[in-house]
């Protein structure tokens, strides 16, 4: 992570990388890294190159790509998170988390019983932190965060997936163990988490009645939004790159 620098494309140019703004502050007053150093950048791709610092100058750096490959950390997977809209630190949280995990792009929604409010101009902010999760954990795609929805508009995007797991805390018999026997990787995959404040019945009805949707219960315990999100994520992603 500590020599890992995210790239814009089109700073990259024949075998040359040009950092500036934040990550050129990293590497040279952070990180005081000196000319002949390597180290490791990417773009939102699936490649990984590694460079030599060539230059350093006031408001840039420049880097000679030595050699490029294909990141292993990539997801092999399309998940899709459908987030009930929390409050903003917990987005940030899940936002961070869903990227360790490998999911390809989450999407806020708002439905009757959300509490938190929208908020678009904190886009750039969850486009950082997804940066510098990506420079943690290794791989060089970025996850997607998406301006959120109202809950019928989620409702009409869930009909492009091959399956979509409701997670719904008043399930009482569907398990998500059978549920994951059902999938694989070749499938686009979605799940649907409620926010702090859940679903009424119609919003729950509305769901089950898709036909690509599967509810399922997370056990006997009520889990916090965040918690919900990272525990089916995180089963989904172990069950299909496992």
């Amino acid at each position: 992570m500590e020599k890992r620098f995210f790239a814009q494309k089109e700073n990259i140019f024949k075998n040359q990388i040009t950092l500036t703004g934040e990550e050129h502050n990293h590497l040279a007053k952070v990180m005081r890294l000196r000319i002949g150093d390597k180290v490791e950048c990417f773009f939102d791709s699936s490649e990984v190159f590694l460079c030599e610092i060539i230059e350093i100058l006031k408001d840039k750096s420049l880097l000679k790509i030595e050699s490029s490959s294909q990141s292993t950390a990539n997801p092999k997977m399309s998940l899709t998170l459908f987030q009930g809209l929390p409050k903003l630190d917990k987005l940030e949280f899940i936002s961070q988390k869903l990227c360790e995990i490998g999911a390809s792009e989450i999407v806020p929604f708002s439905s009757k019983f959300t509490i938190a409010k929208e908020n678009e101009n904190k886009l750039e902010r969850l486009y950082k932190i997804n940066v510098s999760a990506c420079k943690q954990c290794g791989r060089t795609s970025l996850l997607k965060v998406s301006k959120t929805l109202k809950f019928n508009e989620m409702c009409q995007r869930l009909k492009d997936f091959d399956k979509v797991i409701f997670a719904n805390e008043k399930e009482n018999f569907t398990t998500l163990k059978s549920s994951l026997n059902t999938l694989n990787s070749s499938q686009k995959i979605a799940v649907v988490v409620g926010s702090e404040g859940g679903f009424s019945t119609d919003e729950i009805d509305t769901l089950c009645s898709l036909k690509n949707v599967t509810s399922v219960s997370l056990g006997r315990r009520i889990l916090r939004t965040e918690t919900a999100s990272l525990v089916l994520c995180g089963c989904v992603a172990t069950w299909l790159e496992d």
